[in-house]
């Protein structure tokens, strides 16, 4: 099976340590689902869910500081300056899931696909989080991941409008007498922002748009170097 949100998580591991974890977590849900303990695979896709989310959560600090400062305003001082100068999306991890979710709303308002989060690990919390006999099924496993997508889906939807904005810098820094390169995409965009597959295929669909000399370079590079391509509806 293809595991549709490793498109969704960061291209570029912070370190070796992140790269090992979200391995391992890859390993063991495809291990787990070979065997038929789909409970074991549906919990490693949901840590690997989580990540996604500190990920986004992570791109509401770079992109949108200030809202993401104020969201702190009543915590203690020390947690606001630790969740604002961080450069780890694993400092998020000590917030209550239920509650980091509510912070997507940085992006835009989105309370149904909040309430499905939070459906989300209500579920966990009831059937995967605790030493009960419960046993999934397959049927029951195929759905649950068809849910994860689809929220996953409905959240990088969220952050379109904040990355029309940064493609939108990155081509105005561009200089029209140079041609660009792998390295620009890579060090300007992708390292930064820490982006993902999606966020390129949103980028080439960018590219799209009344594409001119700089937008088809950059298309061409996604294509030949990052094998992303999209096709207007």
């Amino acid at each position: 099976m293809f595991l549709s949100i490793f498109s969704y998580l960061s291209l570029r591991y912070e370190n070796e340590e992140d790269q090992k974890y979200i391995e391992g977590l890859i390993e063991q849900f495809r291990k787990a689902q070979e065997n038929g303990s789909f409970h074991l695979a549906l919990f490693a896709y949901h840590l690997l869910f989580m990540i996604f989310i500190y990920q986004t959560i992570y791109k509401a600090k770079l992109w949108k500081l200030e809202q993401f400062s104020l969201a702190f305003t009543i915590s203690p001082a020390d947690k606001k300056k630790q969740y604002t100068e961080t450069s780890t999306v694993y400092a998020f991890v000590e917030i209550p899931e239920r509650t980091i979710f509510t912070l997507l709303s940085l992006f835009q308002e989105c309370e149904n696909t909040i309430s499905k989060c939070k459906k989300i690990i209500d579920y966990r919390n009831n059937n995967l989080g605790h030493a009960t006999p419960y046993i999934v099924s397959e049927g029951e496993f195929e759905n649950k991941i068809e849910e994860y997508d689809q929220v996953a889906f409905e959240i990088h939807k969220l952050t379109h409008t904040e990355l029309a904005n940064i493609f939108d810098k990155y081509f105005a820094s561009i200089d029209s007498e140079v041609d660009q390169t792998k390295d620009d995409i890579e060090l300007n965009l992708i390292v930064p922002n820490r982006l993902s597959d999606k966020d390129l295929e949103s980028f080439a669909s960018e590219c799209l748009i009344v594409p001119d000399f700089k937008k088809k370079q950059a298309s061409k590079i996604l294509k030949d170097y990052f094998g992303v391509s999209v096709e207007l509806a």
